[in-house]
């Protein structure tokens, strides 16, 4: 649970951080939840300083009976703070940012000590911890991250990196090996994956991976359009690999099954797979017309993906929740949800803060939990 709020620096101005970033765990199938071990504290007053952290993500390995916990780190540094936001290549801690993981053997009651994500190989180390990517000067990690167990047992997730080398955000598949003592986890990186400035004016981030049954492994991935002249539009693109996610095809944009473009602002989009029906479906803003920002971001849709086309259903398409008519388009955006699916009811749950309520200044938000029966 990451509670979020908006504080400044002196002299620079606005910048979001986390009052409290906590975990809860339910005993009855998510009915209830109660806060359960370390809780990590910001405070307004030190929103400068290293070893910032970003909300931990789950992964349960039902085989082996242990836990991942995955969570970005960054540092916050007055000499960038004056910079841009960090969605280009002048990020304000984007060059400090690593990937760490941590093991639980107990369902999640005790943890073992960070790890950092490591690349395999002689070379890498914690400063140069992956192709192109070094402390300091560049940065990369993943804060929905996504795992999924492949038949040989590798973990698969989707990761975004900035390079500094002029094509902005990138993605990449990080593959995940349980040494032979399962004390811990080899990595290996994918290829990174680059947009053409004609297809997206900010690279491509948030990639989210879908496993097909013979194999290979379909990837969407979040794009944004020409804001400043409006040459094409935001779309969210995908690839898909057939060598176990080292290699990807050229990104194309999703489309609905007659080739039209789904519109989509520069959003995160969900993938899951129902173990009801077998079906993939996709879970992101779907909009009537095109736009070339990252808004609006509502509705919020639901609909069946077909991976092996890189296409939704059109008929399938149904909202999920969208701004009420009495509220004003600056104040809502359904955006940066969890999910998962039931284990009892296969029901699909979405868990997805009113972002904000009331005002970017305030930034508090109501947090509610849809329950999605399929047919």
């Amino acid at each position: 649970m990451r509670h979020e709020a908006r504080g400044e620096i002196p002299g620079v101005g606005p910048r979001y951080y986390a009052p409290l970033i906590y975990r809860r765990r339910s005993l009855d199938n998510g009915r209830t939840w109660a806060r359960d071990g370390e809780t990590w504290v910001q405070s307004p007053a030190k929103l400068v300083g290293p070893d910032r952290r970003f909300t931990p993500q789950y992964y349960h390995d039902p085989d082996l009976g242990i836990t991942l916990s995955m969570f970005l780190v960054y540092d916050v540094l007055l000499a960038q703070a004056g910079r841009r936001e960090r969605f280009s290549d002048e990020g304000v801690d984007g060059n400090t940012r690593r990937m760490f993981y941590s093991l639980s053997r107990d369902g999640g009651r005790t943890w073992d000590e960070p790890r950092q994500m490591i690349h395999s190989g002689a070379e890498y180390d914690a400063a140069h911890w992956g192709p192109g990517l070094f402390y300091g000067k560049t940065g990369g990690g993943g804060d929905l991250v996504h795992f999924h167990k492949l038949k040989d047992g590798t973990l698969v997730s989707g990761m975004t990196v900035n390079l500094q080398d002029g094509k902005r955000f990138q993605c990449l598949l990080v593959r995940a090996r349980w040494k032979p003592d399962l004390s811990g986890l080899d990595w290996e990186f994918s290829e990174y994956i680059s947009m053409r400035p004609d297809e997206s004016s900010q690279g491509c981030c948030e990639a989210m991976p879908a496993v097909l049954d013979d194999g290979r492994i379909f990837m969407s991935l979040r794009c944004c359009g020409d804001r400043e002249t409006k040459k094409f539009p935001s779309l969210k693109y995908w690839v898909i690999s057939d060598d176990g996610g080292r290699t990807f095809s050229k990104p194309k944009p999703l489309t609905y099954e007659n080739g039209n473009p789904v519109w989509s602002p520069s959003s995160f989009a969900g993938i899951i797979r129902s173990s009801c029906n077998g079906k993939y479906y996709w879970i992101g803003n779907i909009l009537s017309a095109p736009t070339y920002t990252s808004q609006p971001r509502y509705p919020l849709c639901i609909a069946e993906l077909v991976p092996e086309r890189g296409c939704l259903a059109r008929d399938s398409v149904a909202v999920i929740d969208t701004r009420p008519p009495d509220c004003r388009e600056e104040r809502r955006r359904y955006t940066n949800f969890g999910f998962y699916e039931d284990r009892l009811s296969g029901e699909i749950v979405v868990t997805l803060p009113e972002q904000p309520r009331l005002d970017w200044n305030d930034f508090t938000s109501d947090c509610y939990r849809y329950r999605i029966s399929l047919d």
